[in-house]
C-alpha cells in the first residue's frame, strides 16, 4: 500500500490546528440575510434549477445537464454539471440567469466549490488529478494545484469529492478508487486557502468517504465503503463516520455501519454536534439517521424514505432540508423533529442536490 508523506512543519501544523478551531463568520457573511432556499431535480436524463418561494417551489426553472450539484456562496449560486457537460455556471440569484458558463476538461466532474477569497472560489474536480481556483468575476482559471501523487495504482485521478474550509485552511477529501474499486482509505489534504500549497496529508480508517463537516471544533467524515453485489451497502464496520484528531494525524470512527445500518451515501454537520446522514442499503432504500456525535447514539427519522436526493443544513436558521427520491418524496425540511414537506410542482423532477443563497 502506497504512504504518503506528512508534509507539515510545526508551524504549519499550528496554523491548522488553529484554523480548526476557528469556526467564526467573516465579515463578508451576514447572517441576517434571509435563505433563498434552491432545489435541483434530476430524472437522470434531464436536469433543472428550480427555487423556493413563498408558495413553495417555483413553477418556473432553468435547465442544466441531468447530473449537476448547487453550491451557494456570498449570494452566488453555483452550478456544477457533471459528467456529460463538465460546466461550471454561475447564476444570478436575484434573477435566476445564468451570468457565465465555462467549459471545464473533458470528465472533470466538478464535484465541490467552497470559497477562497471575496473574489475566488476553489473547485474540486472529482475526474481530473487536480484542482483549480476560479474567478468569480468571469470564470476564469487563476490557479491550478496538482494532485496526481495521490493516485491509486493505473488510476488516472484521487477522485476529489468533498471541500471545508476553516480560517486559513482548504481541506480536501480524496475517495482514491481504481477501476471504481477502493483498495485503499480514503485521504484527507490539508492545503493553505490562500494559494493551495499542501500543509499535510492524514490516512482515514474508511474507504470510499463522501462528505465531510465540522462541529464543535472538530472535523468529522463519513464513508459509504465498498459497494456489495446487489450494488448496495452492508451493516458492517467496514464504514461508517469518523473524526480527525489532527494531533495525532489519524482518525477514529464514532459510529460504523452496523451502528447506522449500512454506508452513508449523503452527510450534513449541525456545528452544535449532531450529523445527518442518509444511509444508502440499496437503490430507493435510503433512510434518513440522526447522529449525536458526542453520545454517538443513532435514531432514524420517520417520513423520510430515500434521502439520495442530497441533504443541506442550514446552520443559520437551524434546519435540515432532504431531498426524497421516493414515490412520494420531494423537498422536505426537518425542524425541531418534525418533517414537514415543502408545496411543489407536479412537473418537478426528483430532488438531486439542495443549496442555500445568502
Amino acid at each position: 500500500m502506497k504512504k504518503f508523506l506528512m508534509l507539515a512543519t510545526a508551524s504549519s501544523l499550528a496554523l491548522y490546528m488553529m484554523a480548526c478551531s476557528d469556526n467564526s463568520t467573516s465579515a463578508d457573511d451576514d447572517p441576517l440575510k434571509p435563505a433563498s432556499v434552491y432545489v435541483f431535480g434530476s430524472d437522470y436524463k434531464t436536469g433543472e434549477l428550480r427555487w423556493v418561494n413563498e408558495d413553495g417551489v417555483s413553477d418556473k426553472s432553468v435547465q442544466f445537464n441531468q447530473d449537476s450539484k448547487i453550491v451557494g456562496i456570498d449570494g452566488n449560486l453555483f452550478v456544477l454539471e457533471r459528467l456529460g457537460a463538465d460546466n461550471l455556471s454561475l447564476v444570478d440569484a436575484s434573477e435566476n440567469k445564468v451570468k457565465w458558463q465555462v467549459e471545464l476538461d473533458d470528465g472533470a466532474n466538478p464535484s465541490d466549490v467552497v470559497k477562497a477569497n471575496k473574489d475566488e472560489v476553489w473547485v474540486a474536480l472529482e475526474g481530473a488529478a487536480k484542482f483549480v481556483k476560479v474567478a468569480v468575476k468571469d470564470g476564469k482559471i487563476t490557479k491550478t494545484v496538482e494532485t496526481k501523487k495521490f493516485n491509486q495504482g493505473k488510476a488516472t485521478t484521487p477522485n476529489l469529492v468533498d471541500l471545508e474550509v476553516s480560517g486559513d485552511t482548504l481541506f480536501a477529501l480524496f475517495q482514491r478508487s481504481e477501476n471504481y474499486a477502493y483498495p485503499a482509505p480514503g485521504l484527507l489534504a490539508l492545503y493553505k486557502l490562500s494559494n493551495g500549497d499542501l500543509l499535510d496529508t492524514i490516512k482515514l480508517a474508511k474507504k470510499n468517504p463522501m462528505a465531510m463537516g465540522f462541529a464543535k471544533g472538530k472535523l468529522y467524515v463519513a464513508s459509504q465503503g465498498e459497494y456489495n453485489e446487489s450494488y448496495g451497502t452492508d451493516a458492517d464496520d467496514k464504514r461508517g463516520i469518523e473524526v480527525v484528531d489532527f494531533g495525532k494525524k489519524n482518525t477514529s470512527v464514532v459510529v460504523d455501519g452496523k451502528k447506522l445500518g449500512g454506508g452513508v451515501y449523503a452527510f450534513a454537520v449541525d456545528p452544535e454536534g449532531v450529523a445527518f446522514a442518509a444511509i444508502y442499503k440499496g437503490f430507493g432504500d435510503v433512510p434518513l439517521a440522526k447522529v449525536d456525535l458526542s453520545e454517538k447514539s443513532v435514531k432514524t427519522v420517520s417520513d423520510i424514505a430515500d434521502a439520495e436526493g442530497s441533504l443541506y443544513f442550514d446552520d443559520v436558521d437551524g434546519v435540515l432540508y432532504v431531498g426524497d427520491r421516493g414515490a412520494k418524496g420531494g423537498l422536505f425540511k426537518y425542524d425541531e423533529g418534525k418533517v414537514t414537506k415543502i408545496e411543489s410542482p407536479k412537473a418537478m423532477l426528483p430532488v438531486y442536490s439542495i443549496a442555500i443563497v445568502r
